[in-house]
């Protein structure tokens, strides 16, 4: 059986037209890569070669994301996705963003609170819209990058040196020292262990009686095992006055902290023209 007969199998064939599936899922905790969280080019290798032998229309079915920062902005209102093997050729008139999303995918971001991080979220619920024609041809990966419509990163927070997405839950109400604004930098995390020193951002406007703290961080938390229940108290090291969370031997008795890579899937249908 060849490559070409083990591709027809996957899809099916009407009178009009022959459609084959292509799933381009991109997981930063799989190889360490920090494409998602720096707003970088990414490349993923195929599982089979893709061998398109007739003119072809691509369409995009599905777009799921995991830990993507939220559209809280014009900027983080949608995503903007690169496909370097798809020839979009999408023109734009852009007062603001022509460079970013000139040959580029809009997707609309309806990430809409950090109360859906660390879950699968889908942004697009409208099936089938076109992305480009694509002439005969056989594709051995993918490559491309994804970004908010200014450019900068979706994921791990607005900065490029994002590359982890936490949540401490469990806070008391009333435990966290002061107000937090969303994109507010730290530099240090004190703890029983001590310190460690690395640049961190929350991920959203936390008011003093929240109960879950969102922050990205550039590097994993080597300290993580004090962030449980009546160790010490927490202290983000910002800018501005340190935020504490207050966690004595008799508060938070449910603190947890979750971590979870950045990740998203776009489903395709590849529909032969007859």
């Amino acid at each position: 059986m060849s490559g070409h007969d083990i591709f027809q199998t996957s899809g099916y064939k009407n009178t009009r037209n022959r459609k084959r599936t292509l799933i381009l899922d991109v997981d930063d905790s799989a190889s360490g890569d920090t494409h998602l969280g720096s707003g970088t080019e990414f490349k993923i290798n195929l599982f089979e070669p893709l061998i398109i032998d007739k003119h072809s229309e691509i369409y995009l079915d599905n777009f799921l994301t995991f830990n993507s920062n939220i559209g809280q902005s014009t900027q983080t209102s949608a995503f903007s996705l690169k496909i370097n093997e798809f020839n979009m050729n999408s023109n734009v008139a852009s007062s603001s963003s022509n460079n970013t999303i000139f040959n580029s995918l809009i997707i609309p971001n309806e990430h809409k609170s950090v109360t859906n991080n660390h879950g699968a979220l889908t942004h697009k619920g409208k099936k089938f819209n076109y992305v480009c024609d694509i002439n005969p041809q056989t594709i051995y990966s993918l490559s491309g990058k994804i970004t908010d419509l200014s450019g900068s990163p979706i994921f791990h927070g607005g900065d490029t040196t994002g590359l982890f997405t936490y949540a401490l839950t469990g806070i008391d109400s009333g435990n966290l020292s002061r107000l937090i604004t969303s994109g507010e930098a730290f530099t240090q995390i004190t703890s029983t262990s001590g310190t460690q020193t690395l640049d961190g951002n929350f991920l959203a406007t936390h008011f003093k009686s929240s109960t879950t703290l969102h922050f990205s961080t550039s590097a994993e938390l080597t300290n993580a095992v004090d962030f449980v229940t009546g160790t010490t108290d927490l202290t983000f090291n910002t800018v501005a006055a340190d935020l504490v969370v207050s966690n004595a031997s008799t508060e938070n008795l449910n603190l947890h902290l979750v971590q979870n890579p950045g990740r998203f899937i776009a489903e395709f249908s590849i529909i032969a023209r007859e």
